[in-house]
């Protein structure tokens, strides 16, 4: 007795060990196509659904374009029966069935589905399934009539309609005697004000039941669901979530923005330069506007692209290239004193009442070529001295060279050079101090020779294109003993 214990024991363990362990040689692979009976055409977004045994019943995907489909990993621990229907719009639903043992791999496991009008359930391993239809076991989403709408009072779509369809285990629609009550609910949202009307609906005689979402005044994805709960077997079915995108409304002035890469860019003496310049384009609520708003462009120097590019993405945002070319601009504005290089670039679009609004912007266009003047350009360095100096770099308008130019001074050998000696110059549109005008001093650092020498003070100045410009007109003596 003690010895059958055991074995029954050592049995159960093994059970129980194998039940908590999943492996790759406990899964199935069920691959095939859904295609119409007739044509052989496959069918595109069919739902493949797994409904026996009932703990595999959530298992479904849908055809790709090709009517192709692939049930993965399906977990089985024995030899096990497996009945799979597929269903599409305007079709008769079909259900076959297998039979694997884990690690099987079952391929071309084919359905073909009869348009609805014609009748029958084409052929199939073990029959197509007929007669009255059960209790609701799935619930499909059976069309949408708009997965994107508006924000409300925009004037345009603010409400949409989507329809599901119950279905038994089978795979067959609801029929009137198995109406079942349908509960839509938000999974998540943007908050602002959106809703589903009706709430509940029951289904008619083709299983279906149809409700609306409607916008509030923020944009954002909304998730959506359908329930139903069979209080008479204790069972919860529920919809795959479905997604519809709520978009912004009009341009509103307030929330309209343009910017550029750079503001001084390399315009002015190279043709075919590329500066972007991007606009961000919100509605009243601060929401993106809806994609595909019109943003037009024009500018008073260079090649800027139109309206054909100028189509706001999801976020609110286009972005154009404005092209260095002629004609070069001359802007007078604030700031300039009458020197030419300056363009403005305007971006305009309409607001929800049909009225034209814009933004512009200051872009100055800057020559390649650098001038550089330095102040003093002698020195006469006594034994441990210094010297100080200014300089000036522009270019041949007088403007701050481009953004990105580079700016070096070198003392030579035994010279210790401080101050504005080493940089990249940013976005500058006017002339002044940091932009045009800087300062460095020079010391003595040679303690070993007691010679004096002849020094040279360089400044280089690199633009963006790499053009070169070096001014070495600052020259002088560094001594050891007084002079």
């Amino acid at each position: 007795m003690r010895k059958i214990s055991l074995l029954l024991f050592s049995a159960l363990f093994l059970v129980f060990s194998s039940a908590c362990t999943t492996d790759d040689d406990d899964l199935v692979l069920i691959q095939g196509v859904v295609s119409d009976s007739q044509t052989g055409d496959g069918i595109a977004n069919a739902t493949v659904q797994i409904t026996s045994p009932q703990e595999l019943s959530d298992t479904f995907v849908r055809s790709d374009d090709n009517g192709s489909y692939s049930l993965a990993d399906i977990e089985v621990s024995e030899l096990t029966s497996i009945s799979i229907t597929a269903s599409a719009t305007d079709y008769n639903s079909q259900s076959r069935t297998v039979q694997v043992a884990g690690g099987d791999t079952e391929t071309d496991f084919n359905f073909e589905l009869t348009p609805e009008d014609t009748g029958g359930g084409g052929p199939s391993d073990g029959g197509g399934v007929s007669g009255p239809s059960a209790g609701a076991a799935a619930i499909i989403l059976n069309g949408i009539t708009e997965e994107t709408i508006n924000i409300a009072e925009t004037g345009g779509i603010v409400n949409t309609s989507f329809t599901f369809q119950v279905q038994d285990s089978a795979g067959r629609a609801l029929d009137i005697n198995n109406a079942e009550e349908v509960e839509f609910s938000i999974l998540s949202g943007p908050g602002g004000g959106e809703g589903i009307t009706p709430l509940t609906a029951t289904t008619n005689a083709n299983g279906t039941v149809t409700s609306n979402l409607f916008s509030g005044n923020l944009a954002g994805v909304v998730q959506i669901q359908a329930e139903i709960v069979r209080e008479d077997i204790g069972l919860t079915i529920r919809s795959k979530p479905v997604a519809i995108t709520i978009h912004g409304g009009f341009p509103d002035l307030d929330h309209f923005s343009i910017a550029a890469d750079a503001y001084n860019f390399e315009g002015w003496s190279v043709n075919g330069n590329r500066n972007g310049l991007t606009v961000i384009l919100g509605d009243q609520f601060g929401n993106p506007v809806k994609p595909g708003t019109a943003v037009y462009f024009s500018t008073t120097g260079g090649i800027i692209q139109g309206s054909g590019q100028g189509n706001t993405n999801d976020d609110g945002e286009v972005t154009v290239d404005l092209i260095s070319g002629d004609p070069r601009p001359t802007d007078n504005v604030a700031g300039s004193d009458g020197r030419p290089g300056y363009a403005t670039v305007t971006a305009k679009t309409i607001n929800g009442d049909s009225q034209e609004i814009e933004k512009n912007v200051i872009i100055l266009f800057t020559s390649s070529e650098a001038l550089v003047s330095a102040n003093p350009t002698t020195f006469d360095l006594q034994p441990n001295g210094g010297a100080s100096f200014t300089y000036t770099v522009t270019d041949i308008n007088g403007n701050p060279m481009p953004a990105g130019t580079q700016i070096s001074v070198e003392g030579g050998e035994g010279i210790e050079v401080t101050g504005a000696t080493d940089f990249t110059l940013g976005n500058r549109l006017f002339p002044g101090p940091g932009s045009t005008e800087f300062n460095f001093s020079i010391r003595d650092t040679d303690e070993e020779s007691n010679d004096p020498a002849d020094l040279t003070i360089k400044i280089t100045v690199t633009s963006p294109s790499g053009e070169e410009t070096v001014y070495d007109q600052i020259s002088g003596t560094r001594r050891k003993t007084a002079n």
